[in-house]
This record gives C-alpha cells, structure tokens and sequence, in this order.
C-alpha cells in the first residue's frame, strides 16, 4: 500500500493553493463534495475504490430503508476493515470515526465471554480534526442516531450534547444534511454485486447474471454505468490509505486551522 498523504499534499491535488487557512470551505462544500474528492485523489494515484453514503435518514440522498441497527452493524464491520473509512457529517462539521466500544449496561456482564447485542451500549470513537477540541471523541451511538434523525429547525450539536436540542434561525422545515459517508478500497478482480459487503444492494438474479459475466481482467473503464447505477455507489479509481487513513496525522490536521462552513447553506 502507498503511504499517507498530509491534508496539505490533498488539497494540492484537488487543485487549491496556499494559503490554505484562507479558503472558506463552507459556501462550496457538502456530502457530495467529499465523494468527488475521493475519487480525484483516486484518480491520482490510479487506485480503486467507492464512496456512498452509508447512513442519512432524512433529506436529499436519503438511505431508505435503512434501520439505525443495520447500520451500526455495517459500521462496527467496517470499522475492523483496513480497506475501509468513515466521515461523519455532524453539525458545521467533519469528522471520522476510527473505533467503537460495546460496553455492557450491567457491571455484572462486564467481564462474561460472550454478551448479547441487547445487553450492550455501543460508543463510537471519533477522531477530531479542530484544534479546539479533544483528539478523540467517544459518543454513544444512541446520540448519534438522534443527531441523525433531527429535522429542521431542529438540531443536536454532538459535540456540545450538553445543549440538548436547539432551534436554527431558518425557514427550511425538514431535512438534515448530516450523515455517515462510507469510503472503501476496491479490488476489482474479486469484485461482484453478490459478495459487495456494505449497503443496500439489490441481488436479484438479472444483476447476479450480469455481475458474473464481468471478466477478471475487465479494466473498471468496461463495467457499464447501468451495473454502476445498479450498484448506488460513487466509484473511482480509488484511494490509498488503509488503516493508516482512518488514523490520518490529527496533530497536522489540529494544527492547520482551518476555517469552518456553515451547515445550512444548501450544500447536501
């Protein structure tokens, strides 16, 4: 694998230029956003890979259908892959999860071999970029998912959860931009719409039929965007940083400063 990229050397690639504390971010940037940025750094250094939103349950590019329970279960897994990596979408900010905890609710199961699913409360790690807080962030994921579901005028800032639920200044009713975006490395030789582990993916037999006749050898060029679309993934040529990207230089990143965006200026 290649070795990590500073935030500077990214930001190189996408095409800004020093200095860098000087760019506002907030009127351009979104959930999108971010995907077409992975893929041009995956176009850079012709690696292959995906990015889709993994959890959104309101707003543009919602995931239907999707429960709170099936995607910490698709998090946690992914979670423990090295071709794997997450952004958090909270409020006016980014941010990536790097770990999770399940701790059990008793004391007296604390320390058992094997504890069920509902025994347990699951705390998600989180690794912070602003210099103005922790490091890490440890955050139940309970919170999360309230995070997640709030709409318009409505908020919960995860970060000052002391707060409670707050009220914007907007007319806009309905909706939430924040989410949990999905990144992954690709390998396209073992690659098929049946053993695609995250998502929500529809295997009827017509895709199976069409998935098996991809050729080992077929270049990404080849696989038609009708199988893309089928798929409801944003493909690329992929990213370089495994592990070693969910646990990106924070101390570069903390130091760096730079500005924040407003959440709400339409940027989905």
């Amino acid at each position: 694998s290649l070795p990590p990229i500073t935030q500077e050397e990214a930001l190189h690639i996408l095409g800004f230029q020093p200095p860098f504390e000087e760019i506002r971010f907030g009127p351009f940037t979104g959930n999108t956003t971010l995907m077409r940025w992975f893929r041009q750094i995956n176009d850079h250094f012709h690696i292959k890979g995906c990015s889709y939103v993994l959890y959104k349950p309101h707003g543009k590019n919602k995931t239907a259908g999707e429960t709170a329970a099936g995607a910490l279960a698709k998090l946690t897994r992914g979670l423990k892959d090295e071709s794997m990596a997450y952004i958090y979408h909270c409020q006016n900010h980014y941010f990536c999860p790097i770990g999770f905890e399940a701790t059990p609710v008793k004391a007296s199961k604390a320390y058992r071999g094997r504890v069920l699913q509902q025994e347990v409360e699951y705390w998600i790690l989180i690794g912070e970029p602003s210099r103005k807080h922790p490091t890490i962030h440890c955050k139940r994921w309970a919170d999360i998912v309230t995070d997640l579901n709030t709409q318009n005028p409505e908020y919960l800032d995860i970060r000052h959860l002391e707060r409670g639920l707050q009220h914007r200044k907007t007319k806009k009713v309905g909706g939430n931009l924040h989410c949990i975006i999905a990144f992954q490395r690709l390998n396209w030789q073992r690659f098929g719409p049946w053993n695609f582990p995250f998502g929500n993916i529809r295997q009827d037999k017509q895709s199976q039929t069409q998935g098996q006749g991809i050729s080992k050898s077929e270049s990404e060029d080849n696989i038609s965007k009708k199988q893309h679309g089928r798929l409801g993934r944003s493909f690329s040529a992929g990213f370089h940083q495994e592990s070693a990207w969910k646990k990106s230089n924070l101390r570069e990143r903390r130091n760096s400063g730079y500005q924040s965006y407003n959440d709400y200026e339409g940027n989905d």
